[in-house]
């Protein structure tokens, strides 16, 4: 018989991190400072707080997206703008699949 063993994790969670600012994301992600100043302004990513680049403060989930967006750069080539479009239409996609499988779970239940 088969049996799981189940290693626990260590980590943290993304979301969980601190806002950071924006040079301690470009030291963070390796994007320069002024090339996260064009995503903000294209929508790639939006800050959490502030109302300049010198106050802005980013969540643990820009660092997620820019990890996503530098895969799809160096796989496709794409334009900031274009980066942005993508990364709202995968994560949207991402939320569909979520809603479905708890919808399936919960018919499933029933």
């Amino acid at each position: 018989m088969n049996k799981r063993v189940i290693a626990p994790l260590a980590g943290e969670l993304l979301e969980e991190r601190p806002a950071c600012t924006l040079f301690e994301l470009a030291d963070f992600t390796g994007v320069p400072a002024d090339v996260l100043v064009e995503y903000v302004e294209v929508g790639l990513i939006e800050p959490v707080s502030g109302h300049s680049a010198r106050t802005w403060r980013f969540s643990g989930s820009a660092i997620a997206r820019l990890q996503r967006a530098a895969r799809l750069r160096e796989d496709f080539l794409l334009p900031p703008e274009a980066l942005a479009l993508v990364l709202d239409l995968l994560e949207e996609m991402d939320e569909l699949r979520a809603r479905l499988r708890c919808l399936r779970q919960s018919t499933d239940g029933v």
